[in-house]
């Protein structure tokens, strides 16, 4: 082989090996990408913890349960209530059949939302608030440890972690 054919013949490897190594670089960043939350992800994530707060403050079953997926778990006092069924019966004994506002209120602040291989991780503080009270009282604070799946109906809390510090402090 001459030497021009050598050196064309080397060219197209080199070529070759630049466009593959490219195409590996394409496809990563195509993969991080497709993980990456928009500000709509982040938006509904956020509406999760208004459905599951004001579920709770207003004893609605509907809109409590509507914040989990169907095989959710909570984990709370070292409890895991497993499913939505377990979470259902769960809100049935805490409402005693009782519905309307408790004249409590969950705060939620300095949320720390991040993107997952299988969806999305957050953990935000709380803070419970007895507002029949006046001055409104503390009641409990705490944060969240999330786990989040995005389901046909959007975006649901896979697995929820309660950690609380009960009283003013």
């Amino acid at each position: 082989m001459n030497r021009i054919a050598r050196c064309f013949k080397s060219g197209l490897v080199a070529i070759a090996l630049v466009v593959a190594l490219a195409g590996v670089g394409f496809v990563n960043a195509q993969d991080s990408a497709s993980t990456a939350l928009t500000g709509q992800d982040y938006e509904e994530i956020k509406a999760l913890y208004a459905r599951y707060n004001q579920g709770s403050d207003f004893r609605d079953a509907g809109l409590f349960l509507s914040a989990f997926a169907e095989d959710a778990v909570m984990t709370r006092g070292g409890r895991d209530i497993v499913g939505m069924d377990a979470l259902r019966a769960d809100r049935a004994e805490r409402y005693q059949g009782k519905t309307g506002d408790v004249g409590r209120r969950h705060m939620n602040g300095s949320f720390l939302i991040s993107a997952t291989e299988g969806g999305a991780e957050a953990r935000a503080y709380y803070l419970l608030l007895d507002v029949t009270a006046r001055p409104p009282t503390m009641i409990s604070s705490g944060y969240y440890e999330d786990v989040f799946v995005r389901t046909i109906d959007g975006w649901r809390i896979q697995h929820r972690t309660l950690f609380s510090y009960e009283g003013t402090q």
